[in-house]
């Protein structure tokens, strides 16, 4: 899939959903958006991605578009999302005024102070992702955590489209894949409160 977009048209139509994923390099954004992408794919939905990243990557900012559509979608550039999806407080203090009225604001509340999230007066979920996936051996899925409740929340795609394009993105990692798929399950499932 490139970059710029696959099925991409002219005009997007009103089941169109604009998801910004936003964090430093090294957290897997960039990665968690093209499984987004791939599992709205594999839905047979219209679908774009657009990587964007600070030139030290790792430790920089890192953040993408992607955007779901049933219709055709006019372009890969989001001003305002429909659901912001952010890892760290950096994240949170850039991207949140862009967020449509009305919009999902999902937040990695293990680096994420809840009460600053709170305070954007913006739909809010905290999700404890580097918890959880340090319960599950590795704080590096607390990107697949996000995704899938990310994707549950916004009703962005089903988990089972989520996990196999899991399975075909890293395909020959078992050790990755197994944990992924578990990062995605916890993520899916978490509820607050």
């Amino acid at each position: 899939m490139s970059p710029e977009s696959s099925r991409c048209g002219q005009a997007a139509n009103d089941n169109t959903r604009a998801v910004l994923l936003a964090g430093s390099g090294g957290q897997g954004i960039l990665f968690a958006g093209k499984l987004l992408a791939q599992a709205a794919l594999d839905e047979d939905k219209n679908v774009t991605w657009f990587p964007s990243y600070g030139a030290e990557v790792r430790g920089g900012t890192a953040n993408c578009t992607v955007v779901i559509s049933g219709g055709q979608i006019g372009s890969p550039i989001v001003g305002y999302p429909d659901v912001l999806v952010i890892l760290n407080n950096a994240s949170l203090n850039r991207f949140t005024p862009r967020l449509k009225p009305g919009g999902a604001l999902i937040v990695n509340t293990s680096l994420i102070d809840e009460a600053a999230a709170k305070e954007t007066g913006k739909i809010f979920l905290g999700v404890p992702a580097g918890g959880i996936a340090l319960k599950l051996g590795d704080t590096l899925a607390a990107n697949m955590v996000m995704l899938g409740a990310a994707a549950r929340e916004a009703a962005l795609c089903g988990l089972d489209a989520l996990k196999n394009a899991l399975r075909e993105l890293a395909a020959g990692k078992k050790a990755l894949l197994e944990l992924n798929l578990k990062a995605l399950d916890e993520g899916w499932n978490y509820r607050a409160g």
